[in-house]
């Protein structure tokens, strides 16, 4: 397998943060289980190189037989990359995250398959945005950065279409003593929204806005998480072909997955967030985002 490396430096974090991060060893031993790597050069995201590696310029890499572009830093945004890879005539659909190859259950041909699935995730809480962030994929949802309850989730998603027409009303501010942040929150039609990641209210009206109308609804996943069996009943009668809720109780119910108490201390909420992370080697995430489907590891 030929690969390039690119070094994705951000302007807060010293180099040796940054490289303390990265996940490019793991990330190897994946590909190489996968097929034997050859590093056919290194690009930087800064003209002068911070570690004096050999480099080669970003122009050069088109012309590559290259199989996968291995972008690595810290926290890297992956929407810009491939922003620019594409004004440099790279394959984008061969640019991929370091986190994404330590994903169980990569390989290249599911990476590009996800990535053209254009798919807009529904979830009650940050699974939509942790899924969306560990992929590298563009944010095609609005419930991103946010949290409802478990009981507004399952009464808002039979007529989400119809929901997402109307307007947010913002209701107040709330204090998070965890983070030491200020949130607003909204009301949406009837259903209550605790935008956790916004500063303002403006900031998350906006990228609220923004994000409702992107939503594919010819690929829609929906994923929650209850320890409620009557909430699990409701929600496996949704219209949604693909759909999961994360249940600490075993089910022969189809959406639902069963996680083990003991995952993440007895956490249900943290148990469900280390499926998509790759943190709780459960489930193939890569067969629940492409397909819908409940598959064990």
């Amino acid at each position: 397998m030929n690969i390039v490396i690119w070094v994705q430096y951000d302007t807060v974090r010293t180099q040796n943060k940054a490289h303390g991060e990265s996940l490019l060893k793991p990330a190897f031993a994946v590909l190489n289980a996968l097929d034997r790597v050859n590093i056919l050069g290194v690009v930087e995201s800064i003209p002068t190189p911070i570690n004096q590696l050999n480099t080669i310029d970003k122009s050069e890499v088109a012309a590559l037989d290259y199989d996968l572009i291995l972008v690595t830093g810290h926290n890297v945004d992956l929407a810009p990359i491939i922003a620019e890879a594409d004004e440099l005539g790279i394959d984008t659909d061969k640019v991929v995250l370091d986190r994404t190859v330590c994903i169980p259950g990569f390989t290249p041909a599911r990476y590009k398959e996800l990535r053209n699935s254009k798919l807009s995730i529904l979830s009650d809480g940050w699974w939509a945005g942790l899924a969306y962030h560990r992929f590298g994929l563009p944010v095609l949802s609005p419930t991103v950065g946010m949290y409802t309850s478990e009981e507004n989730f399952i009464n808002f998603l039979p007529e989400a279409r119809w929901h997402l027409k109307k307007d947010l009303h913002f209701e107040r501010t709330e204090y998070n003593a965890d983070f030491g942040i200020n949130f607003p929150v909204f009301w949406l039609d009837g259903t209550q929204w605790f935008m956790n990641s916004y500063k303002s209210d403006a900031d998350a009206l906006e990228a609220w806005n923004a994000r409702k109308d992107k939503i594919n609804w010819d690929n829609v996943l929906v994923t929650m998480h209850t320890s409620s069996r009557a909430v699990l009943e409701r929600f496996d009668c949704l219209p949604y072909p693909k759909k999961a809720c994360f249940v600490p109780f075993e089910t022969d119910v189809k959406s639902g997955f069963y996680l083990r108490p003991e995952l993440c201390g007895g956490n249900l909420l943290r148990a469900c967030e280390g499926v998509v992370t790759g943190a709780v080697a459960a489930y193939d995430v890569w067969n629940l985002l492409l397909h819908g489907k409940k598959t064990q590891l």
